[in-house]
């Protein structure tokens, strides 16, 4: 039997088919003794091959390529009716007749020699970072278990390289700066899919301090994880409110007055030398709308949830130059997630935060605006309060099936300026 014809189109479908279910079986992965065969379905390879409507043309040269094929290759064909041999059931090759004949039809490699060539293309990026070390040997014990990679190698040659940047990355940087430094072309990691392929990287082999249940959508939670290595669509801002004053490296001076909200964009708070705040008490504000609704004596700055290192290095910047400060406060969402940002401010800042306007009287005050908890919000609960963190609130929480948004605080209380709301205010 000669393997040296080119097989036509009909062909190279049922070669490519049988050599991948091929690769499937024991034979190939040598783990059985048993003689296989492999079966290929005549209506896989041909449709309409029982229609009524076929193309009778095509049938006939779909037939006949098949009988060719029976002359220069191991393949056979199963007929319905052995006896008249006239319509096709399925094809069949036995599993131990597969190599090399069918893999020289068809111009392809065995998988396994694919998959162990594609380990080079892993290893001339080892030692560059840990997270890219975790990844590749995830990769490499995937390729030498003859499976798939998670990208093509190019693809993920690509990936890599954009890791590589993120991991050692230090200051402020846009996806398009990104894209440009490593391929000369200002969309290619957005259009080609390298970004969001990144970042599947960053998240399954980074280190966090949240995860994805911590956001109410995909696209926050990307963001986030860029934002670790201070990775952004588009410039980010701090913002902040309170009296004060802000000097900048080149002399400019910066007068900040209460109830005049003031955004710095990130990269620009490098080129800040020094920050004087003239107030007792620093409020942090996990939501937007809570920050725009809330005016108080007290210096504010906007923590948008899970906070950057724009703000942290911000915060901790403000405390290690203003002694005088008396008060640190946190104000945010009265549920479990809101204490697990105030922790991670706490433990992300060292400062020693304290929370402001969550505690167990709001949930009482305002139970009409309250939420019931999901499963993510229990566990996260029984966390702290194992950690011994904030027990009663949590606790309460727990056996009322209840939280609340922070915005209905903010709103309510911030046309009495009663209560809890003035300690927040720094009065």
């Amino acid at each position: 039997m000669s393997v040296r014809r080119k097989p036509d189109a009909w062909q190279k479908k049922l070669i490519g088919m049988m050599l991948d279910a091929y690769e499937r079986t024991g034979t190939y992965r040598g783990d059985t003794e048993r003689n296989q065969n492999v079966r290929v379905p005549v209506k896989r390879v041909f449709p309409d091959y029982d229609r009524d409507d076929a193309d009778l043309t095509e049938l006939e040269n779909f037939e006949q390529s098949m009988r060719d094929l029976e002359t220069f290759s191991p393949v056979r064909i199963v007929y319905r009716d052995k006896r008249t041999r006239h319509e096709f059931r399925e094809f069949l090759v036995p599993a131990g007749a597969v190599e090399p004949a069918l893999y020289q039809l068809a111009g392809r490699k065995p998988g396994r020699e694919i998959h162990m060539a594609q380990i080079a293309v892993y290893e001339a990026f080892k030692g560059k970072s840990p997270v890219l070390d975790s990844f590749i040997a995830s990769q490499e014990e995937l390729l030498r278990a003859d499976k798939n990679a998670w990208f093509e190698p190019s693809e993920a040659e690509d990936v890599m390289r954009t890791v590589d940047l993120m991991a050692h990355n230090t200051e402020n940087i846009l996806y398009r700066e990104i894209s440009i430094a490593l391929f000369g072309d200002t969309k290619y990691i957005e259009r080609r899919g390298i970004l969001s392929k990144a970042v599947r990287v960053l998240k399954r082999f980074g280190r966090f301090d949240f995860e994805e249940s911590d956001f109410e959508s995909k696209k926050e939670y990307d963001a986030a994880v860029l934002s670790e290595y201070a990775v952004y669509e588009n410039p980010t801002y701090v913002n902040f409110n309170g009296n004060g004053e802000v000097l900048f490296r080149n002399g400019t001076k910066l007068e900040l007055r209460a109830g005049v909200p003031i955004a710095v964009r990130s990269d620009r708070l490098a080129d800040i030398t020094d920050i004087r705040i003239c107030a007792e008490t620093v409020l942090t504000i996990e939501n937007l709308t809570s920050y725009n609704r809330m005016q108080t004596d007290a210096f504010q700055l906007y923590l948008a949830g899970y906070h950057n290192h724009a703000r942290q290095e911000f915060l901790v910047r403000i405390h290690n130059q203003n002694p005088g400060i008396r008060r640190w406060l946190h104000f945010g969402d009265l549920d479990p997630d809101g204490f697990c940002i105030l922790e991670n401010l706490r433990n992300k800042t060292g400062i020693a935060f304290e929370s402001c306007g969550m505690d167990v009287t709001y949930l009482g005050k305002y139970r009409t605006y309250t939420k019931k908890l999901n499963e993510n919000d229990r566990a996260k609960a029984e966390n702290l309060i194992r950690a011994g963190k904030y027990p009663e609130v949590l606790t309460y929480m727990l056996e009322h099936d209840a939280k609340l948004e922070q915005e209905i605080i903010s709103w309510k209380e911030g046309k009495s300026q009663t209560g809890c709301w003035r300690m927040c205010a720094g009065n």
